[in-house]
C-alpha cells in the first residue's frame, strides 16, 4: 500500500520534497524482526520457518487467495483446508437424481442441467442443490448487483411497454370503430397488456440469481460443480458442463470470462467473486461454498 508524504524543506526556499513509502518498507515497520533479532535467527536457521507444521486458525474472516497464504517457503500449498462454521454458504445437496439418456439431470432450481460426458461417476448418482446468490454476497456487493439488475430490468420493461403501446395504437388507427365481440376482445387484451406492464414495476422484487450445485463421487473423491447461467448476461454462458469440477479445498483463480471453475476456486470479474472455496460433507449430502468481494479490498493510492 504505497503512500506519498509531502514535506516542506527547511532551507527556506519553500521547495517541497515527496517520497513514496513502498509496501515492503511499510510491512517491515509493522513486524519488528530486527528489534527482536528474528532476522538474525532466520538467517542462521533458514529452514526454521514453520515448514512441515500444520496449525489450525480460528478467525472471523480470512482470504485464502491472499498472496501470503498461497504457497509455503518450500513451494507447497499453505492453506490445506477451509471450514466455514457459520453455515452461510452451505447448500443442501441431499437430493439424488440420475441423468437421462441425453445426459441431463433436473437441477434443484428446476433448471435442466447438462452433465459433462468426461466426468466420472461410477454410481450414476448426482446430488443436487441450489443457493440464492445474495446469500453468498456481502451487503455491499448485493446492493451493487441489485442496482445493476434493476437498471437492466427497467430497460427491458420500458421496451416491452413501448411495443405494447405501439400495437394498441396501430389497432386503434386500423379500427376507428370497434364493433363485434372479437375486435372488442382483441383491444381489451392489448389494453390489459399495457396496463399490466406499467403496473408490474410496482411489484418488482429481485430475489437474485440462483446457482445450482451438483455433487458426485468419481470413485476416489467427492467433486462439485456449479451452474451459474442466471448470473450471465449472454445465453449459453455459465453452463454446468463447461466447469472443471471442484474437489476439496484448494485455491485457484482464472483470468477467463465468463465464470470458470478450477479445483475449489472461482473467479468472476464482474461481481468480484474470486478465491471461492468449496467442500463436500456427509457423503455428498451437503456442499459448503464461500466467496469474497474484491471491491471491499480496494485501496486508493494518494
Amino acid at each position: 500500500m504505497p503512500c506519498t508524504s509531502l514535506v516542506k524543506s527547511s532551507d527556506g526556499n519553500g521547495a517541497v520534497r515527496s517520497f513514496k513509502l513502498q509496501e515492503a518498507t511499510f510491512l517491515a515497520a509493522q513486524m519488528p524482526k530486527k528489534e527482536i533479532a528474528a532476522d538474525r535467527f532466520i538467517e542462521a536457521h533458514p529452514e526454521y520457518d514453520g515448514r512441515g507444521v500444520i496449525i489450525a486458525i480460528f478467525d472471523s474472516g480470512v482470504d485464502p487467495a491472499a498472496a501470503g497464504l498461497r504457497v509455503t517457503s518450500d513451494g507447497k500449498p499453505k492453506v490445506i483446508d477451509v471450514l466455514d462454521c457459520t453455515g452461510s454458504g452451505d447448500v443442501d445437496t441431499s437430493t439424488v437424481v440420475k441423468a437421462d439418456e441425453d445426459g441431463r439431470i433436473p437441477g434443484a432450481s428446476g433448471a435442466s442441467l447438462v452433465i459433462n460426458s468426461s466426468w466420472k461417476n461410477p454410481s450414476g448418482e448426482w446430488h443436487v442443490g441450489c443457493k440464492l446468490v445474495y446469500e453468498l454476497f456481502t451487503d455491499t456487493l448485493t446492493s451493487r448487483v441489485k442496482k445493476e439488475r434493476k437498471r437492466r430490468w427497467d430497460e427491458k420493461n420500458q421496451e416491452a411497454i413501448a411495443e405494447a403501446v405501439k400495437q394498441l395504437d396501430q389497432f386503434d388507427k386500423k379500427h376507428t370503430k370497434v364493433e363485434g365481440v372479437h375486435l372488442k376482445k382483441v383491444r381489451e387484451d392489448l389494453q390489459n397488456r399495457v396496463d399490466l406492464l406499467r403496473k408490474q414495476a410496482d411489484s418488482y422484487d429481485d430475489k437474485g440469481p440462483v446457482i445450482d450445485a451438483v455433487v458426485w463421487h468419481d470413485g476416489e473423491l467427492w467433486r462439485a460443480a456449479l451452474d451459474t447461467r442466471s448470473l450471465e448476461d449472454e445465453s449459453g454462458c455459465g453452463k454446468l458442463a463447461d466447469f472443471v469440477p471442484l474437489t476439496n479445498y484448494s485455491c485457484a483463480a482464472t483470468t477467463l470470462y465468463p465464470l470458470k471453475l478450477r479445483p475449489s476456486g472461482v473467479y468472476e470479474c464482474r461481481y468480484g467473486l474470486r478465491g471461492s472455496t468449496s467442500s463436500s460433507y456427509d457423503k455428498g449430502k451437503e456442499v459448503a461454498t464461500s466467496t469474497r468481494d474484491e471491491e471491499d479490498e480496494e485501496v486508493e493510492d494518494d
